[in-house]
């Protein structure tokens, strides 16, 4: 049986926003996918590669948002509004993301993670650096402020403004369950 790398991202996303990032496992995959552990040998030797799997899955779809900002001829400030739009939706619809994103086990587990992690980081970093610039050059942008202290402080309010998301998104599954409980 041939397994889809989306469908494994998605079950194991599914695990994550149940139960998180610790829970993840290769039973626990392979019992959300309802199949044998055996058929996901040939794609996990231990549980961190599904994490790592999950980072590359997110890389792939940073990576695209980004081809896809760069295709259209816009204004760097468009170009910026548009990146952030775009990363904003691709998280909402696959929330397993941030959970990834702000996992504390995650930082606390082998450094092939960890690389994964930051390798992500600074494509966005690099893309928004060319954009500042390239603002700041068709003077677009108007600041004193170096493109590197900008760039730091944008994803420091969008890595804020996401995590106040995860931890809505997170109450609102906490008070379904408290409801479901209830009723």
């Amino acid at each position: 049986m041939e397994l889809k790398t989306t469908d494994i991202v998605e079950a194991a996303g599914r695990i994550i926003i149940e139960s998180g990032t610790d829970s993840l496992s290769i039973k626990e995959l392979a019992d959300e996918m309802e199949i044998n552990t055996s058929l996901l040998d040939s794609y996990f030797e231990k549980d961190d590669d599904i994490l790592m799997l999950l980072l590359k899955s997110l890389e792939n779809d940073i990576k695209q948002l980004i081809i896809e900002t760069r295709t259209v001829d816009r204004s760097p400030e468009e170009d910026l509004q548009l990146l952030f739009q775009n990363i904003h939706e691709l998280l909402r619809l696959k929330p397993y993301y941030l959970s990834v994103i702000f996992s504390t086990e995650l930082k606390e587990k082998n450094s092939e993670l960890q690389k994964a992690l930051l390798k992500i980081k600074l494509s966005v970093r690099i893309y928004l650096l060319e954009v500042i610039n390239q603002g700041k050059k068709e003077t677009v942008f108007k600041t004193r402020q170096t493109s590197r202290i900008l760039v730091t402080n944008i994803l420091g309010s969008f890595r804020s403004f996401m995590n106040e998301q995860r931890m809505i998104n997170k109450m609102v599954k906490d008070l379904e369950i408290l409801k479901a409980i209830n009723d």
